[in-house]
């Protein structure tokens, strides 16, 4: 059997996908293959649909969104009303939001108040800088001349002592706190005048009268507890009664100024006397009260030894804090 090429049967034509059609118009001279059918046909006069946004200066595209006909605000201008000053004024004063910043606000004070009323009785110092001007002036000529007055006592209202402010035999923590920051203000002024002024040696001067202060202080704690004596005293009466000699030493270092170490020593001598006059009287109703039936001789005599002690040991500090800036 002879198998003709020639007249075997047709089958159908391979359909050929050419990438490049449709990209690219066909060329005049080039005929239509009759073998090739879903030839891809260019549209638009042989240029590409566009599936893309308008671009300025391009005019509208066939396919997509016309940015001209969106209702959506303008991304330059979106949330600009938001951002200005009359908004943010605007939005503070409405009464909702001022009443939730209020309510914050006192939350948030009162969170802190009593994180730090565990450390530090806020409380309690209230009632040691209730002061007023005629106190301090009061206070001040107590210290100085003590020897004239009479009545040592401290008033009470319903079993409270009366505020500084209407009581002057009541301790305070305005004047030593106050005498303190006025000691180290001297100080810097006296180094200047002798030219032996620096920072550091200020700085010095600061931290070592604080150590002093907090040592003393220690001190007559354990001493109250060693001796195991029930007073009335607080820790910051302690800490009132011992600060007062700083008044005394800006008094001997002001005089100092003028008349030189002969004027400091008497009036730091002067000081220590009216300063443990005054402390022996003041304490002496504090740590030994009149009329206790529980009190024996020998306790007494213990109270008697503490007060004698606290007293005694304030000159040799108003001189050990003062005499290297003579």
């Amino acid at each position: 059997m002879n198998y003709n090429h020639s007249n075997a049967r047709r089958g159908k034509p391979k359909r050929l996908l050419d990438p490049s059609a449709g990209l690219s118009a066909p060329a005049p001279s080039m005929a239509q293959n009759p073998y090739i059918y879903n030839e891809q046909v260019s549209m638009n006069n042989g240029t590409m649909p566009e599936y893309s946004f308008g671009v300025p200066g391009q005019g509208p595209p066939p396919y997509g969104f016309n940015p001209q006909m969106s209702n959506y605000p303008s991304s330059d201008n979106q949330g600009g009303e938001f951002a200005t000053p009359q908004f943010a004024t605007q939005f503070l004063a409405q009464p909702v939001v001022a009443d939730m910043a209020v309510q914050y606000g006192n939350a948030l004070v009162g969170t802190g108040k009593q994180h730090l009323e565990k450390y530090v009785p806020v409380s309690a110092m209230k009632y040691y800088f209730a002061v007023n001007t005629d106190y301090v002036f009061a206070k001040l000529m107590l210290l100085f001349f003590p020897f004239t007055h009479k009545d040592w006592s401290v008033k009470y209202e319903q079993d409270v002592p009366l505020q500084p402010r209407y009581e002057t035999n009541a301790p305070d923590m305005y004047i030593p706190t106050m005498a303190f920051f006025t000691y180290v203000a001297m100080a810097g002024l006296v180094l200047g005048m002798q030219e032996r002024f620096t920072h550091e040696q200020l700085g010095i001067l600061a931290s070592s009268a604080l150590a002093w202060g907090l040592i003393e202080l220690l001190v007559h704690t354990v001493s109250l507890y060693v001796m195991n004596l029930q007073t009335s005293l607080a820790t910051l009466d302690l800490l009132a009664y011992c600060g007062y000699k700083y008044v005394g030493i800006n008094a001997a270092l002001l005089i100092s100024l003028l008349f030189r170490k002969f004027g400091y020593y008497i009036m730091l001598l002067y000081f220590s006397a009216s300063l443990a006059v005054f402390l022996m009287r003041s304490l002496k109703l504090r740590v030994i009260p009149q009329g206790h039936s529980s009190y024996t001789a020998s306790g007494n005599k213990r109270r008697l030894y503490f007060i004698l002690s606290l007293a005694g040991i304030q000159p040799v500090l108003m001189w050990w804090l003062s005499y290297h800036l003579i």
